[in-house]
């Protein structure tokens, strides 16, 4: 069983992280997302990772129907590899066509963007940069152990980092020591992107709000540095939007700005309460909501 289990997972890998998005490349936008909405439906498609999701999900948050829930989740993290395969081979214009925004762009120059694992999301990058907004942002390299286990996921992490340091060059920042170099380039000209809902390492000062009635846990060293700097600040999200059209829709609030990093995390907990509630399946990293949580 254990065997079987493992030939299924590969198997899901491949199609997702390097079959479906390489043929995207090669197909017309619209069938590709098509391709892709027909695949979340594939009970076996990611199904230990959307279980581990809508199980997370559940404790927390009503997910309305299992198989709903389930395929909405596989639909923003397979629309992320696609994304990321076509405008690494060339077809960075038919990705950045298909995100309707609201806003002006340009009310993010020189501030802090402040983001969530949220959505498919690995746009936003080359959305900014084409509008010579001159992103930064801190990025987790590809750990060489997920190859042993995950091949097919380890080659398109591999290849999401490099897009990222190709679309950013110096301004991507290595995690690990990321806070010295982001609070020096917050005094520079570019937007700075945050994302400020991971759960908090071991041993880190943390900031407590409340998100969806129960106490979660921020890491304190970023909201300390904004706070400091009177830095602005802009919410996004860049959201898989509702039908069948699996397109994307850019929401961006602010400008805003605080002197008090407590002020500021509970403002960001209500942000990321209102995103969780209204459509959960969006946010990436249910599997870790216990460590998030008090």
């Amino acid at each position: 069983m254990n065997l079987w289990r493992s030939i299924r997972r590969q198997a899901a890998d491949f199609i997702v992280y390097l079959a479906l998005p390489l043929a995207s490349v090669f197909l017309p936008a619209a069938w590709s997302r098509a391709l892709l909405a027909r695949s979340s439906n594939i009970s076996w498609v990611l199904s230990t990772e959307a279980e581990a999701a809508w199980q997370g999900a559940r404790q927390y948050v009503d997910t309305g129907v299992e198989k709903a829930f389930k395929a909405r989740w596989k639909q923003v993290e397979m629309l992320d590899a696609r994304d990321t395969y076509m405008m690494s081979f060339g077809r960075t214009g038919a990705v950045l066509g298909e995100v309707a925004c609201d806003s002006d762009l340009e009310i993010v120059r020189d501030r802090v963007l402040i983001g969530m694992h949220w959505g498919p999301s690995i746009s936003i990058l080359k959305l900014l940069q084409v509008a010579g907004l001159s992103p930064a942002l801190p990025y987790r390299k590809p750990e060489r152990e997920i190859f042993r286990i995950r091949p097919f996921y380890y080659m398109f992490v591999s290849l999401a980092a490099r897009h990222i340091v190709k679309t950013m060059k110096d301004r991507a920042v290595p995690i690990g020591g990321a806070g010295k170099v982001l609070r020096e380039m917050m005094d520079q000209p570019g937007s700075v992107i945050v994302v400020m809902d991971a759960p908090p390492k071991a041993g880190k000062s943390t900031l407590k709000a409340q998100v969806l009635g129960k106490k979660a846990r921020f890491e304190s060293g970023f909201p300390k540095i904004l706070a400091d700097n009177h830095k602005e600040y802009v919410f996004y999200a860049l959201n898989l939007e509702r039908g069948g059209l699996v397109r994307k829709k850019l929401e961006l609030m602010g400008p805003f700005s605080s002197s008090d990093a407590q002020e500021f995390v509970e403002q960001y907990a209500g942000f990321l309460d209102r995103h969780l509630s209204s459509d959960p399946a969006q946010w990436r990293i249910w599997h870790v909501a216990q460590q998030f949580w008090e």
